[in-house]
């Protein structure tokens, strides 16, 4: 089987990728064989026509957008050169420009033709997150933004028996087909779990080999996306798999909601797929 191909967009402007990112994804493809793509943007600032006089000077911003851009995807090339030189392992990188407000949508883009995206879970990249989520096709990594995370052992499934939790366990095969362990983590107290079709899914995934751990929680006054991070860590889980926006998307922009709550911030790494 040839290798997955892993995808890491990395902003440059306004703010710039942090390094742990970086580290997280240069060991994931480590641990896996995988080639791993990094895309780093030389951001373009379009002209401003300012229809009243201003003290503003707008070119010198512009500039200056620009400037950070390039001197950020500079340093970030730097810190990829080092980091791989200590791993052995090889990172592309491929240098593009694009035009506010595009960035995300060129992301977006090269993300179609990989098998995973990987994305810091923070309140900075959550737009990034929704944008590749729903316009590559294709699954989203989030690692949480404070440590390097460690190899994949138990594989934790939230599951509320909808189309993009099936779809989710569908694209996590490249962490199930090594975990020794998995979980299945159904919220029982915050919609209705069909528990005919969650016995099913159990059963199938015993029937093909792995040890499954039943795990019903009930959120009870935390939110579902905590309530399920909290069983998952309490079970040690390494990792955890969702199904992204569930709802319609404007139910979870009124509402809120698991996925939304995940892509701001995480506690472990999370794989969702929509």
């Amino acid at each position: 089987m040839k290798p997955q191909l892993l995808h890491l967009p990395l902003s440059t402007c306004p703010d710039a990728s942090s390094f742990t990112i970086v580290d997280n994804a240069i060991d994931l493809a480590r641990q896996h064989g995988a080639d791993l793509l990094a895309s780093i943007p030389q951001v373009r600032v379009p002209p401003i026509h300012q229809p009243f006089p201003t003290t503003i000077d707008v070119d010198s911003w512009r500039a200056q957008a620009e400037t950070y851009s390039r001197d950020s995807g500079s340093s970030i090339q730097s810190y990829i050169a080092d980091a791989v030189s200590k791993t052995g392992i090889e990172v592309r990188i491929r240098g593009f420009e694009t035009r506010e407000p595009y960035v995300y949508n060129s992301f977006a883009e090269i993300s179609m033709v990989h098998d995973l995206s990987i994305v810091e879970a923070c309140e900075l990249t959550r737009q990034l997150s929704a944008t590749l989520l729903f316009g590559s096709g294709r699954p989203l990594l989030l690692f949480p933004t404070s440590s390097v995370c460690a190899r994949v052992d138990t594989v934790a499934i939230a599951w509320d028996g909808s189309a993009a939790a099936a779809r989710a366990i569908s694209c996590a095969h490249l962490f199930m087909e090594r975990a020794m362990k998995l979980q299945v983590i159904s919220i029982t107290d915050d919609k209705q779990i069909d528990e005919a079709n969650r016995s099913l899914l159990i059963a199938s995934l015993r029937h093909s080999g792995f040890e499954v751990e039943d795990v019903p929680v009930q959120a009870g006054g935390e939110s579902a996306a905590a309530a399920i991070q909290t069983a998952a860590l309490e079970r040690k889980a390494d990792i955890l798999v969702a199904g992204g926006f569930g709802h319609s998307r404007l139910r979870e922009f009124i509402l809120g909601g698991v996925t939304r709550e995940l892509l701001g911030k995480s506690e472990l790494p999370v794989l969702l797929a929509h």
